[in-house]
């Protein structure tokens, strides 16, 4: 990928806010989905799922976040974001279609998904290097 400080931005925003969310669920998984509107059962098989998807995303911002500041790496990260986001995003939708309107929070959280998964597309056709 090009340097540019757009990109780095654009990678540091996006991997921080993983993290932010990375940590909220992985510390904190029951006000984490009680912010959705969703009541988390203090299950702990349930708990660990939560914490798990908390674990990963928050390696998912940390490696997006590295992206900004190792060149070598901002490739893989912004192909990291789209992933996540998108992959985040198209779950959630189909989730919506087999399952029913899963509330005002979590449509809040399919838009942003959207929203930041082509912010990474964009990211990727702008600063990629051409060959």
């Amino acid at each position: 990928m090009r340097t540019s400080k757009v990109l780095k931005a654009i990678l540091i925003v996006l991997g921080l806010l993983l993290i932010g969310i990375g940590l909220w669920r992985l510390f904190d998984p029951i006000g984490f989905f009680q912010n959705s509107g969703i009541t988390l059962d203090n299950q702990a098989g349930l708990l660990s799922e939560a914490r798990a998807t908390g674990g990963a995303v928050l390696g998912f911002g940390l490696l997006i976040l590295l992206g900004a500041f190792i060149q070598k790496l901002s490739y893989t990260s912004t192909i990291a974001a789209i992933v996540l986001f998108l992959g985040f995003g198209v779950a959630r939708l189909i989730g919506f279609a087999m399952d029913g309107n899963p509330g005002d929070g979590v449509i809040q959280g399919i838009i942003i998904e959207f929203v930041f998964g082509l912010i990474a597309v964009f990211a990727l056709f702008k600063y990629r290097e051409k060959s």
